[in-house]
């Protein structure tokens, strides 16, 4: 059943791993709240999870389209054996994993569709310019592509090529994407979904690693920035509303989490604000 949008709200997806689990439940929660964002922002998984929700994909639907392992196993591939080496020596390609396989998953989801289709809510999603090394906000384009584009982690996920661009993961400068809202006079409340990961709830490992460099660096990263944005939306005179999930660490592997990051984000959600 189609419902109305609430005027003047525009909400933004925060990229997180694997947290297109807890994104669909907060979408879902705002529904149950009756809250219906007219407009929708994501990057990486805010990109997947938004498209599904703008796509028409929601509730229980939505539930069952996020927590089917076929989504998370699709963006695997064995041939990440063979690029292992050239990635861990930078001898050859840019990711282990190719993410052709969750396009073809993604184009079955949402039936082929353009991203510029998503009307009600209209879904932005963010991208990094490979070669212009710049944050980009898209609208239009193979949609099943550019979530896939919007998800490619450097060094996971191979840069992908979307007609002529070449595209990787939204979040690298731009974790929740929502300043391109802030010059609109249409919107007026803007709701930002961010992921948190409980502490002690990941790999089981007593020693750091080099993820644990480049995880510090990225979090220092989206943190000034997002907090940069966040002084700027008060300047314009938006009213900016930042809601935190607090979830374990989904598993790669594993489905076991992805319920209960689900049930988390759902009660985010309907909690409102």
């Amino acid at each position: 059943m189609e419902h109305p949008v609430t005027p003047g709200l525009a909400v933004a997806l925060g990229s997180s791993f694997l947290g297109y689990y807890a994104h669909a439940g907060f979408l879902n929660g705002l529904a149950a709240a009756g809250l219906y964002p007219e407009r929708l922002s994501g990057a990486s998984a805010g990109a997947l999870a938004g498209s599904l929700h703008a796509a028409g994909i929601r509730g229980e639907d939505l539930k069952a389209a996020v927590l089917d392992p076929s989504l998370r196993w699709s963006f695997f591939d064995w041939a990440a054996l063979w690029r292992l080496p050239g990635v861990c020596t930078s001898f050859w390609s840019t990711g282990l994993l190719s993410g052709k396989h969750a396009v073809r998953k993604l184009h079955g989801l949402l039936n082929g569709a353009d991203l510029s289709s998503l009307v009600s809510p209209v879904m932005d999603i963010a991208v990094t310019d490979a070669d212009l090394h710049c944050t980009e906000i898209l609208r239009s384009g193979p949609l099943a592509e550019l979530i896939v584009a919007s998800c490619a982690v450097p060094c996971l996920i191979r840069i992908q090529r979307v007609g002529e661009k070449r595209y990787l993961d939204g979040g690298v400068a731009c974790e929740a994407p929502f300043e391109h809202w802030l010059d609109d006079p249409a919107i007026d409340t803007i709701v930002v979904h961010r992921i948190r990961h409980e502490e002690n709830s990941g790999p089981a490992v007593s020693w750091e690693t080099i993820a644990t460099s480049i995880g510090a660096s990225h979090h220092t990263v989206c943190n000034e920035l997002h907090r940069h944005r966040t002084e700027l939306a008060r300047m314009k005179g938006k009213r900016l509303i930042e809601i935190d999930t607090i979830t374990p660490v989904p598993g790669m592997l594993s489905q076991g989490r992805a319920p209960l990051c689900y049930e988390r984000g759902f009660e985010s959600g309907k909690a409102g604000w």
